[in-house]
């Protein structure tokens, strides 16, 4: 059994007793970064002997001061990593307030009760969308995070993993997410995505007006909508990805990209253009929607090297070449074989991560013929096309 933890998030009315505080507890994190830096910790143990007794004079619960000593850890440790970086790195300090808790918490039908005062909790009113997900009774709030707009609430599960009979390789593309197998392969056509890039980038060349308030403002809510934009189109892709997945008890695998930015990086010999299209690239997004949704659904997901995978012929294992009138396409020599590159990383990234628990490859991860018990056919193979942008989006996710 294995836990899944996702989140619920839903907008609130305005509180002034919320938001007292949450200014509050800005202020005790900043309060326990200054200390953190003075002292040179970023551990919990540590900082928590520092800086609790100090914040005995904010007027707050206990149980809030534990939470912000956390928050300015996590904090501080990623400054140490950015340090580590840029010598010059900006030291930190917390802008936006916000308020995070994990005691405490209870929830009844359509009210979610969160400490405020001895004896006297608030109550915030759950949506119908939320109280439908909280009557679940396998489900525990484990804490919740409040800002202006909007709180989230973070629920768990213990999960039992499925006996999986397949494997799925993933091969993320700038126009397409290719998911599939020897069996089926699906493109998952994700061009929208480009478009929704170029027409923000042209709408904030039209802004002409000589304000810089405005200006920023104007710049600010472009980016918000073109995330907002681009995470829900991701979101479909994630859990037709993860439904498919459970229908066919399917595992799913992905390249493990790890620094692929460096790749296009100022300096390379690439253009301003093409690094700035390389570089908008979401494919971490695609691969965190996909793997708290697997595991929510007891789907295991892997990751494996991505050297060779669309070199390689999934076949014979020998090397391919490409076609120079049709560069899309990729010939095997020895099996005479051809077909999309894009077919090809996503059945080799599934080989490859079967071969982890077969085997059936050497340490090159080169394909070896014992792995099938017949060859693959072209007519065995089924290729489907999906356009994300016509689907109906789900409000369960």
């Amino acid at each position: 059994m294995l836990r899944a933890i996702k989140s619920i998030k839903q907008i609130i009315p305005s509180n002034q007793d919320l938001d007292n505080m949450m200014e509050i507890f800005k202020d005790m994190m900043n309060h326990c970064i200054r200390i953190g830096i003075k002292e040179n910790c970023s551990t919990l143990k540590r900082m928590s002997m520092l800086s609790y007794h100090e914040l005995r004079n904010y007027d707050i619960m206990s149980s809030y001061k534990i939470c912000a000593i956390s928050q300015a850890c996590g904090i501080l440790s990623k400054y140490k990593k950015e340090f580590k970086k840029n010598p010059n790195a900006k030291m930190p300090y917390v802008t936006k307030p916000y308020i995070t808790n994990c005691y405490n918490i209870k929830h009844n039908n359509s009210l979610l009760t969160i400490p405020f005062k001895y004896h006297n909790p608030i109550n915030i009113l759950l949506n119908n969308h939320t109280q439908k997900i909280l009557s679940n009774p396998a489900l525990r709030v484990r804490s919740f995070t409040i800002t202006a707009l909007n709180i989230s609430i973070c629920i768990s599960k213990e999960v039992e993993m499925i006996e999986c009979t397949k494997i799925v390789g993933i091969d993320r593309n700038l126009r397409n997410v290719t998911c599939g197998n020897d069996e089926s392969v699906t493109f998952y056509k994700t061009n929208k995505l480009l478009s929704i890039k170029q027409n923000t980038i042209y709408a904030r060349s039209g802004f002409k007006r000589n304000d810089n308030r405005k200006k920023k403002q104007f710049y600010k809510n472009m980016q918000n909508r073109m995330q907002n934009r681009t995470k829900q189109f991701i979101h479909k892709i994630s859990k037709k990805i993860v439904d498919n997945a459970v229908e066919t008890k399917s595992m799913i695998a992905f390249e493990n990209l790890k620094g692929i930015r460096k790749l296009y990086r100022k300096g390379n010999g690439q253009g301003k253009n093409y690094r700035r299209k390389l570089n908008g690239w979401q494919f971490y997004e695609l691969q965190r929607q996909v793997e708290y949704k697997a595991l929510w659904e007891g789907i295991p997901v892997v990751f494996v090297d991505p050297k060779r995978t669309s070199k390689l012929c999934p076949i014979c294992g020998c090397r391919v070449q490409e076609d120079k009138k049709n560069q899309r396409k990729l010939m095997c020599i020895n099996c005479k074989k051809s077909m999309d590159r894009d077919v090809l990383a996503a059945m080799n990234i599934s080989y490859k991560a079967w071969s982890r628990f077969t085997h059936a490859r050497d340490d090159t991860g080169e394909a070896k013929c014992s792995i099938f018990e017949e060859p693959m056919t072209e007519s065995k193979l089924v290729i489907r096309i999906v356009d994300v942008s016509k689907c109906i989006s789900s409000r369960s996710r």
